[in-house]
């Protein structure tokens, strides 16, 4: 539940123990007063006045009072030129209240507030600065299964692909271990869309002519069986060895 607004008056000062704030009903001022002054409840001692505070349009009741004496004193000017003496038009006496008029009046225009504009900040996005490692070649594969393994050359991997049943399949991942009479080489089918076909497939090369091996191998091109004709099944070490390496490629 929201307490009631204090009426204006002064109240123990919630920041300052020991002291009074005048409140005006809305806010607290910057008058304050010793904590012996009766507070808003008891009747305000001599000199316990309330501060002096704008009226309505925001001018101070200080300003008022200074502007109603020099109109005060402008009237008696007047008179004085009217009923007294004759002076010359150009007395400087004569103008002096003219000018604590206008002094007054600029005073007033000055005690006016006012309100300043923050300038518009401007907020440059940061430089986005392109790493000449993004241009840099891929890294060579590395064969962890066997240490035999190494990459396969272009000329190798055109002749096992030229043996494709289907013109669209391409080779990747070309890996060979070369056992001496035999090299065995394997790798990765692709389908013409992009996907693989087969993940890992082995041939093997006798005397310039290609052999397929495993399974995917023999179902994707027409080389013959490596197991017909050099008794070599998809079982045998060097196969499985070049196996796992392009399988690991693939991880």
């Amino acid at each position: 539940m929201t307490s009631p607004t204090p009426p204006p008056g002064w109240h123990p000062d919630p920041s300052e123990p020991g002291l009074i704030r005048y409140w005006d009903g809305t806010q607290w001022t910057e008058h304050t007063q010793p904590a012996t002054e009766p507070t808003a409840e008891e009747p305000a001692p001599t000199g316990a006045a309330e501060p002096d505070q704008p009226d309505r349009a925001g001018v101070p009741r200080a300003v008022k009072i200074i502007g109603g004496i020099v109109a005060a004193f402008v009237v008696i000017g007047v008179l004085a030129a009217i009923f007294g003496e004759d002076e010359p038009a150009d007395d400087p006496q004569a103008a002096a209240p003219s000018t604590t008029s206008s002094a007054a009046a600029q005073e007033t225009s000055t005690l006016t507030p006012s309100t300043t504009t923050p300038p518009a900040t401007t907020t440059v996005p940061p430089t986005t600065t392109t790493s000449a490692m993004a241009a840099a070649p891929p890294a060579p594969a590395k064969y962890t299964s066997d240490p035999r393994c190494a990459p396969a050359n272009q000329s190798l991997v055109d002749l096992v692909s030229s043996g494709f049943s289907e013109s669209a399949l391409t080779l990747t991942n070309g890996t060979v271990i070369d056992a001496g009479d035999y090299t065995y080489i394997g790798g990765t089918t692709l389908a013409a869309t992009g996907g693989v076909e087969n993940r890992s497939d082995v041939w093997v090369i006798a005397n310039g002519t290609v052999y397929s091996s495993t399974g995917g191998a023999r179902n994707t091109t027409s080389w013959p069986r490596a197991s017909s004709e050099l008794d070599v099944s998809p079982g045998d070490p060097d196969v499985q060895a070049v196996d796992a390496c392009v399988v690991d490629l693939t991880r």
